[in-house]
């Protein structure tokens, strides 16, 4: 890049509440002279990142674009797009009245402190799991032909004998997952919380037996400590009661690129 000249920019939606991927598809066909249709999985996948690296004064029409069309967006050099920390997996902490401290590292190793005020960004989604198991088991023709067999013997009187017949099936069962990110700052960390995987004693006597209820209550917890905290889609449907559809994503990988966009807004001042 040449001395002046500006950087490659990214532009991003300013409102994580309002970001509609059909409506930022709308704008990007219409610059590109094709149907929104072709980019309406392309914007859904990126989350509020409508671009990722545009030059600067195109990332500016861009952003200008969206914002007229309703989705208020900001262009900004791409190498600011704030990438989450690795995961840290969490399985106890407690909550203080400054921070969350985590317990995490080497045994019997003190609790360490993230703040309240240090606090991002807060994700949770649901994850389909499929897991499959294989079962033996009679076969269904097998009573028929044993009826048959005992009606022969009744009328000859000589045994109709015959090894029962088996038969293997493959069973699929989908369960719901709930897991939760934290995103500091300062230090910087991704703390996840797993909804059947961690001890809720933090919770004291808000504390329940249900897992998923008592993720939702740490869930609550959580933000209502850190009210400054960018909340992801599936954070704001579990805390509104919403149906189990908005809370869902498809991989770990699609929460992740959610929480670049808001990490970034955040890091940025830039959330609407």
């Amino acid at each position: 890049m040449s001395e002046g000249e500006r950087p490659p920019h990214a532009v991003l939606v300013r409102s994580p509440e309002g970001f509609s991927a059909p409506a930022v598809a709308a704008v990007l066909g219409r610059r590109a002279g094709r149907p929104a249709l072709d980019f309406v999985a392309s914007a859904r996948r990126a989350w509020g990142v409508a671009a990722e690296t545009l030059p600067a004064d195109e990332a500016e029409a861009l952003a200008a674009a969206l914002t007229e069309a309703g989705q208020a967006a900001v262009a900004a050099p791409a190498s600011l797009l704030e990438p989450p920390p690795p995961v840290v997996e969490a399985s106890k902490a407690e909550l203080s009245g400054d921070g969350f401290d985590l317990v995490w590292g080497r045994a019997n190793a003190a609790p360490e402190r993230l703040s309240w005020n240090r606090l991002r960004v807060v994700c949770a989604a649901a994850f389909e799991e499929r897991t499959t198991r294989t079962v033996t088991e009679a076969d269904p023709g097998e009573m028929a032909e044993k009826a048959i067999r005992l009606g022969l013997t009744i009328a000859t009187g000589v045994p109709m004998m015959k090894r029962a017949a088996q038969r293997t099936r493959v069973i699929e069962s989908r369960d719901r997952r709930l897991a939760m990110d934290l995103l500091f700052l300062d230090p910087a960390r991704r703390v996840r919380v797993h909804a059947h995987g961690f001890d809720y004693s933090l919770l004291g006597p808000k504390m329940g037996y249900g897992a998923e209820q008592n993720f939702l209550v740490l869930l609550t917890e959580v933000c209502a400590r850190a009210p400054g905290a960018l909340r992801g889609k599936g954070a704001r449907a579990l805390l509104a009661r919403r149906p189990a559809a908005e809370s869902s994503y498809e991989s770990a990988e699609d929460l992740e690129r959610e929480e670049r966009w808001l990490l970034t807004l955040s890091v940025l001042r830039a959330a609407l």
